[in-house]
């Protein structure tokens, strides 16, 4: 069977080119439904998608989508990258508490901008889970969106959605671990 997997939040171009780059590596047969509400963004982002796959040959099929409700039905998966408020937000909850003396390096998990973060990705994110739950409920639900915990949580909560919080870094932190502790990466278990 094919599989049909959404991707909302695809005008993240690094999450896409990413998630296109480890589906051509796996060469398995797949429908991919890129969604964004920003046409600019979305634009870019299939056009990135569209040269990687001609480049390889995968057996990947594009389709893009302003509203993740056109392609959410007959969903196997749903990977959510979404980012509420774009960069300037992201910036206002790093920026906003340093001049009161708060520094925190990224500022999208914890302390006050991950607070303002979480005020801002929850109630998008709810309702995401909501359409899954309602058109895909068969789907393997995925969520990289920041603050992970306190979304995951909110989701799990209001909707009873089966949502599963991934980490990008988790790769990165595992490598600078086994540089530290001098033994190879592959011995490590998490």
């Amino acid at each position: 069977m094919d599989e049909r997997i959404v991707l909302i939040g695809a005008g993240s171009a690094v999450f896409t080119a990413g998630l296109i780059a480890d589906l051509i590596r796996l060469g398995q047969r797949a429908d991919v439904a890129l969604v964004d509400p920003n046409p600019g963004a979305l634009n870019v982002a299939i056009h990135l998608a569209q040269k990687m796959i001609a480049a390889s040959g995968a057996p990947l099929t594009l389709r893009a989508a302003l509203d993740r409700r056109d392609v959410l039905p007959g969903a196997t998966a749903v990977i959510c990258t979404v980012g509420v408020g774009g960069r300037r937000a992201w910036e206002q909850d790093v920026f906003v508490p340093r001049r009161y003396g708060i520094y925190a390096p990224v500022g999208d998990t914890v302390g006050p901008g991950g607070s303002s973060r979480a005020l801002r990705m929850i109630p998008a994110m709810v309702d995401i889970a909501r359409d899954v739950l309602d058109l895909a409920p068969d789907a393997l639900f995925f969520n990289y969106g920041n603050p992970m915990a306190p979304v995951c949580r909110a989701m799990r909560k209001a909707t009873g959605a089966p949502v599963v919080g991934l980490c990008h870094g988790v790769m990165e932190t595992a490598r600078y671990l086994a540089r530290s502790l001098d033994v190879d990466v592959a011995d490590l278990r998490y």
